[in-house]
């Protein structure tokens, strides 16, 4: 976790704020996300630290997996404190009822 000391305005220094108290810590958010395919309405859930780098990664063709069903659009994000918080969460939502569930969300067809 990366830290920054700021600055203590005088009011702040008036007031008895004493700089130990001043440090921000600053931690990297996760995300679990989910994606439609605009090709054949697929899912496709994943993690990740940096949403739009993800994406643009996905829609560039990056990923060799699920390149055929590009391009891609970007349906749900969900931020999570923890890596660890994120694939528990990205582990639960790619169970098959809960992949209906983001279905019936987002009126998406069923296949076959």
């Amino acid at each position: 976790m990366a830290e920054l000391e700021t600055w203590l305005s005088p009011a702040c220094r008036q007031a008895g704020v004493e700089s130990g108290m001043s440090t921000l810590k600053f931690q990297t958010m996760h995300y679990v996300y989910i994606l439609k395919s605009t090709k054949d309405e697929s899912l496709y859930i994943g993690k990740t630290n940096d949403m739009q780098r993800r994406l643009a990664e996905h829609n560039s063709g990056q990923t060799p997996s699920i390149r055929s069903k590009r391009p891609f659009v970007l349906l749900e994000s969900m931020a999570c404190t923890s890596e660890k918080e994120a694939r528990m969460l990205e582990k639960e939502c790619k169970k098959g009822y809960k992949r209906e569930e983001f279905k019936i969300k987002y009126n998406i067809r069923r296949r076959g």
